[in-house]
């Protein structure tokens, strides 16, 4: 597919997207009951299509463009690797004051926490090393 056809495309998707935006707002904001229901049902269509948009045109940049895009496939790649051994290692322990969590839920929960700790970690010893590196040069 031309890539001129498809950003012509989701442009005009775009602009389609954002009239029918403010079409919603302005009858929300009349506040008429009987609109209301409806118009935020249109507002979730419509953020499921820009959604949808988004990630296919990702998709269909990064796809098109392997060799440029290399590090950001190592890194998509790095991440998930990093978020199954998060899993792996997450326990599924439910504690009796919490009846209502199974225990899939909990060790999803405790892979979530592990994973934030280490990317905030990594996050912050890069920063450290960054600046050390920038005042040695």
């Amino acid at each position: 597919m031309d890539m001129k056809k498809l950003a012509t495309g989701l442009t005009g998707l775009s602009f389609l997207i954002i009239a029918i935006g403010l079409i919603l707002t302005i009858r929300i904001a009349t506040g008429s009951e009987a609109s209301i229901s409806p118009s935020l049902y249109l507002v979730y269509v419509c953020m499921i299509l820009a959604g949808g948009a988004a990630i296919i045109f990702g998709l269909v940049q990064l796809l098109t463009n392997l060799k440029r895009n290399m590090s950001l496939l190592i890194g998509i790649i790095g991440f998930l690797v990093l978020a199954f051994i998060c899993y792996s290692i997450a326990s599924d322990d439910v504690s009796n004051y919490a009846e209502d969590i199974t225990a899939g839920a909990s060790q999803v929960s405790g892979a979530g926490l592990m994973l934030m700790y280490v990317l905030v970690v990594g996050a912050v010893a890069l920063a450290v090393i960054g600046e050390v590196v920038r005042i040695f040069k």
